[in-house]
């Protein structure tokens, strides 16, 4: 049982916020409203670049095109899947609400404690999530523009501003951090914590939406059905399995070494809730329950693929690492 607990923390952890967020949305949604993606993004991503050596990443960004791959996946076969997926959804809201979240960059933390979790390259990962991110302005917004059928009016300048700050700052100072000799050495020694307070904050942006979801059926919504909800996780869930499979051989057979073809499949696939969110708060929020897909994507993305990192990791040292690792894998 200890085990158990032990290799599954983070699935109780979500499964159980989940649960809460059900019982009384109301009553937690002025709590959740304290927390701010950004600066928890940003917080996650500057753990992650200070854990990561900066050998490995200049080693692939010289060797970038695993990652650029991932972009690719990620930017044209992603949205198209979603399209396809969303246009059997009977809801209005729930076809703008995934097309949304296939539209967005790469998730800005997840992807790397995954590929990590598995074993792939991490480095790799990073770099796709700032590619995508730095492509976004363009990619995000004409892929939301076509697939929803909404002229979307985005101040650009803004928008590139936020999201280098978000992500290319912390980054930096993660960088910086790795290298001073003895903040490294703390890094590398505290490795394991410092990933169990990544996953935390991943699970603090999850709990915020999915109080906001049933904040929203709270509130009475006649068209939502048990069968409308069971056909969108299947949406959401089927999207994210086929790109990431697609990633994953597809890098197999450009002949990626295996841990590039780890972190494509994770990082074409996954995708990111706080550009997603900032997406529907700014321009999509008369489409009530578009957040729902968005919410269950990502709570999806999570659940499915610990159980696929962990296949991934495979062999000895797999399991040995699962073992040690115990409070970052779930």
């Amino acid at each position: 049982m200890k085990e158990f607990v032990f290799k599954r923390w983070f699935l109780l952890l979500l499964i159980g916020g989940v649960a809460l967020a059900a019982l009384m949305p109301r009553q937690l949604r002025p709590a959740v409203g304290l927390l701010e993606p950004k600066v928890i993004v940003s917080a996650a991503l500057f753990l992650m670049a200070w854990c990561l050596e900066s050998s490995n990443l200049w080693s692939t960004l010289l060797r970038p095109w695993a990652a650029v791959w991932a972009v690719l996946i990620s930017y044209c076969l992603m949205p198209v899947l979603g399209w396809v997926a969303g246009s059997m959804l009977s809801m209005a809201d729930f076809r703008i609400g995934l097309m949304i979240t296939v539209s967005v960059p790469c998730t800005l933390a997840s992807a790397a404690l995954w590929t990590r979790m598995a074993q792939g390259n991490e480095a790799t990962a990073l770099l796709v999530t700032l590619l995508t991110t730095g492509t976004s302005w363009l990619a995000t917004t004409a892929w939301v523009t076509v697939g929803t059928g909404t002229q979307v009016g985005v101040d650009l300048g803004n928008l590139m501003l936020g999201l280098f700050l978000v992500l290319v700052v912390p980054v930096g100072i993660g960088q910086l951090f790795q290298a001073i000799p003895a903040l490294s050495r703390f890094a590398i020694r505290h490795k394991i914590g410092l990933g169990v307070v990544s996953k935390i904050l991943v699970f603090s942006i999850i709990f915020k939406a999915a109080v906001e979801v049933f904040d929203r059926l709270e509130g009475g919504s006649a068209f939502v059905t048990l069968s409308s909800i069971v056909a969108v996780t299947a949406a959401c869930v089927l999207t994210h399995l086929t790109g990431l499979a697609f990633g994953f051989w597809s890098s197999r057979v450009w002949q990626f070494k295996r841990p590039d073809q780890i972190a494509v499949a994770f990082a074409c696939s996954q995708k990111s809730l706080p550009v997603a969110l900032f997406l529907y708060q700014s321009y999509f929020e008369s489409y009530a329950l578009a957040v729902i897909p968005m919410a269950i994507y990502h709570m999806g993305q999570l659940i499915v693929d610990t159980f696929i990192a962990e296949r991934l990791a495979g062999g000895e040292r797999g399991k040995m690492e699962i073992t040690q690792d115990a409070q970052i894998v779930s």
